[in-house]
């Protein structure tokens, strides 16, 4: 660990994260015993607004992490049980037969769920399961990790059920009002920070950040809007269980199940050793550090043990490792050595087709021996680069990624893991 800069240094974190990165805007808050909030670059290149404290941008999944503090601050008050199977309260889940039976909160909480993944334009949790019914899952309930973002669609139902409220108003009872959250919002305003991709002459411009869903996708963060500064306080209200003013949100025996490690991540993980119940457990850091990403463009980072937050909001596809380039500069922390292997011997075990309903990947051996991978954000190329045993690496710029092989029969990988998601082979 490296010396830390002082707090109003951050501007200046800012700016060296910002090196090597396609930057549009971003708004960042680190709460360490005092908060600190700083900005860089435009809400929309081509026009003049920056970036400032009062920008709204989207939090993509990170909205995961208030919907399982709900969910858990219900298993706490003994209105629900983590390991008993919600079908009952989710009837829809019974159109997966014995599959939708054995899902547990638990499981949904820790994307051991079994669930397809999907992130589309489904208008009824119905439509969504029917879905993922239609295509084989890549692993049974409870058999291992595979992120869902369909189990958080059904942990929204889930909170409805329980509650008697829309998943938007019990958040805002259970957490965002007792937090003072007062910047949220749940539909995308007007004056909210553009979205942007890189171009094909590798400059940025504006168009959507993810793909078009439906607000049916709201719990698994199509919808929550807010600010840094609020974002670094929610989080941070979410990990310890207790708000800035001192008031609970969950007492500590939960807290301490929320932050423990449910479902580890398999092979030779990246960024993330596995979940807990809604948070990401980072490879490197302090004990009891939790993080979570937003798509690729927002990252939380939170120490619950020192009181310390980092939220990093952009607008921009690199926003993940832009986010993490700003934690190593403000807390000092260093990026952890990257393994290398001597490369694959027999790639005929790799090569193939790998699909789930929600994208799949081709792994192809090129003429020099080398293993090539599609990024599963946009189908081009890239090396894969062996790490140990059947384990790789990919970068595809916005998403650097652990993809691991598994399950080999009669010499072929019958499994892959990457992006967070379980693959099945399709040929």
């Amino acid at each position: 660990m490296r010396t830390r800069p002082h707090l109003t240094a951050l501007d200046t974190v800012l700016e060296r994260a910002a090196l090597g990165h396609a930057v549009a805007g971003a708004s960042v808050c680190l709460i360490d015993s005092t908060t600190n909030c700083a900005s860089i670059g435009v809400e929309r290149v081509g026009t003049q607004a920056p970036v400032g404290p009062h920008t709204l941008f989207p939090l993509g999944s990170v909205t995961k992490i208030v919907v399982a503090t709900v969910v858990c601050r219900l298993v706490a008050e003994g209105r629900l049980a983590l390991d008993a199977p919600v079908a009952a309260l989710v009837p829809e889940l019974h159109t997966l037969g014995a599959r939708g039976a054995a899902i547990t909160t638990r499981m949904l909480l820790s994307h051991t769920s079994g669930l397809a993944d999907a992130w589309d334009a489904s208008a009824s949790l119905t439509e969504l399961l029917g879905t993922s019914r239609g295509t084989a899952a890549a692993a049974a309930p409870g058999e291992g990790f595979s992120y869902s973002n369909t189990g958080y669609v059904v942990l929204g139902r889930l909170v409805e059920k329980l509650t008697g409220l829309s998943w938007v108003e019990a958040v805002q009872r259970a957490v965002l009002r007792p937090a003072g959250i007062s910047s949220a919002v749940f539909t995308a305003p007007a004056d909210a920070a553009a979205g942007h991709v890189l171009g094909d002459d590798g400059t940025l411009v504006a168009g959507d950040l993810w793909p078009s869903v439906s607000p049916l996708f709201g719990p698994a963060g199509a919808t929550l809007h807010a600010t840094a500064a609020d974002t670094a306080r929610l989080v941070l209200a979410c990990a310890t269980g207790r708000t800035q003013d001192g008031r609970e949100l969950l007492p500590r025996w939960m807290v301490d199940e929320m932050l423990r490690l449910h479902a580890p991540i398999p092979g030779t993980p990246l960024h993330f050793r596995g979940w807990g119940l809604g948070w990401a457990l980072p490879v490197a850091g302090p004990s009891r550090s939790v993080q979570h990403i937003g798509g690729t463009s927002a990252f939380v980072h939170v120490e619950a043990d020192r009181g310390i937050a980092l939220a990093v909001l952009t607008n921009f596809p690199e926003g993940w490792a832009f986010g993490v380039d700003v934690l190593c500069e403000a807390l000092g922390y260093d990026r952890p050595a990257l393994p290398s292997g001597p490369g694959p011997g027999d790639t005929d075990r790799y090569v193939g087709e790998y699909a789930s309903p929600a994208f799949g990947v081709t792994v192809r051996a090129a003429r020099d021996g080398r293993l090539l991978i599609t990024s599963p954000l946009t189908g081009r190329e890239t090396d894969l680069h062996h790490q140990q045993g059947d384990c790789f690496r990919a970068d595809f710029g916005a998403l650097e990624t652990e993809v691991n092989f598994m399950d080999f029969d009669h010499g072929r990988a019958g499994r892959l893991h990457t992006a967070l998601r379980m693959l099945r082979r399709v040929s």
